[in-house]
């Protein structure tokens, strides 16, 4: 959920990878349509594959956008912390993620004082949301999508630790092959809390992601393409076995072939706009449509539901849809630019003077 930017090893000039904003854009897409019309949320008052009988076929296999942020973010977060201090790359992560998110956490709840078929937590709950760190405390998010949040914050806590040890492409290829097959040790144990500590379950695409950032600087070896097959297989094994509970939660059927298919195509992906044939596209509105991202991650579903939830029969379903997308796209629009746009440099130095004393 970062700005796609890297920096050529030869110039030390920073560039923008515009497919990686655009790719970060789709995920999120993908992720709004799952809600909205992939999983039962009960808003449409029928399952979504009786309303879009079509439209869900694809997006009920929406929840791998998640997996397509995390490979991203593999990729970015690497690509940020490369050559910063550790309060450097701490200033540069709080500023990205909090602004947008406080407000968001406040209208929320403002939401949900006049519509009652959200979530109606306390206010001791609502405040803990601040922290953005809720579920490691058993505390349920204001917005169900913000679980991603606190596993994000967990692998940068670990990225931190590799950056106080020290970058070097032997150590990135180690910590993003040890990290999951480690911790497939620690689920075939049991060990519930090593598991969620190092997220377990997400911990191949972090990992696939780091490695193709790696290659985009450093250049490919035998080493590093054997790393990538071993957590590119990893990941696919994550959502195959993922697959039976999938069809369970969205409650039709989730083909693990399908999901295998799609998680291949999203490293793919990753890889042709970084260093394959799509790694000179460069048209703007990629980078436009990229800035919108996190803020339409994080306001999209209250506020979508709310829309469904009053609007359905009374409208056609597919205009309420629009509806609904239009109003996560104005509140996305307003978040970017009159908080984020406004507040991320302030918040940076700051966190950034306050750190180095």
């Amino acid at each position: 959920m970062t700005s796609a930017l890297t920096t050529t090893p030869a110039t030390g000039r920073r560039s923008r990878l515009r497919g990686l904003d655009g790719l970060r854009f789709l995920a999120a897409a993908v992720v709004v349509g799952y809600h909205y019309t992939g999983i039962d949320t009960g808003y449409w008052d029928q399952p979504p594959s009786t309303v879009f009988p079509t439209l869900n076929n694809v997006t009920r296999y929406g929840f791998l956008g998640v997996e397509l942020f995390f490979v991203i973010s593999g990729f970015v977060i690497l690509m940020t912390a490369w050559g910063r201090s550790l309060p450097g790359f701490v200033a540069s992560r709080v500023a990205r993620l909090y602004p947008a998110y406080w407000v968001a956490v406040l209208v929320t709840v403002g939401l949900q004082v006049v519509w009652t078929g959200g979530r109606q937590l306390g206010w001791f709950d609502d405040l803990t949301n601040l922290t953005m760190a809720q579920e490691g405390f058993g505390i349920a998010s204001v917005q169900g999508a913000f679980w991603t949040l606190w596993v994000e914050l967990k692998f940068y806590l670990l990225a931190a630790l590799l950056l106080l040890v020290g970058f070097t492409p032997r150590r990135i290829v180690a910590f993003a092959v040890l990290w999951p097959l480690v911790g497939e040790v620690f689920r075939l144990a049991q060990w519930s809390f090593l598991e969620d500590l190092f997220i377990v379950e997400y911990a191949p695409y972090f990992g696939v992601g780091m490695l193709l950032f790696l290659i985009h600087r450093e250049g490919g070896t035998a080493l590093r393409w054997a790393a990538m097959v071993v957590t590119g297989l990893l990941c696919v094994e994550q959502t195959v076995r993922h697959a039976p509970i999938g069809t369970r939660v969205v409650g039709v059927e989730i083909s693990p072939v399908v999901c295998a298919v799609v998680v291949v195509a999203m490293i793919a992906s990753v890889w042709l706009v970084a260093d394959g044939p799509l790694r000179h596209v460069d048209w703007r509105w990629l980078s436009v449509v990229g800035a919108l991202t996190y803020p339409l991650y994080l306001v999209h579903g209250q506020f979508g539901f709310a829309v469904i939830d009053t609007l359905h029969g009374h409208l056609s379903p597919y205009a309420v849809l629009a509806v609904a997308v239009a109003l996560a796209l104005t509140l996305a629009v307003a978040l970017h630019y009159l908080v984020e746009r406004r507040w991320h440099d302030r918040l940076r130095d700051g966190v950034l003077r306050l750190l180095r004393g």
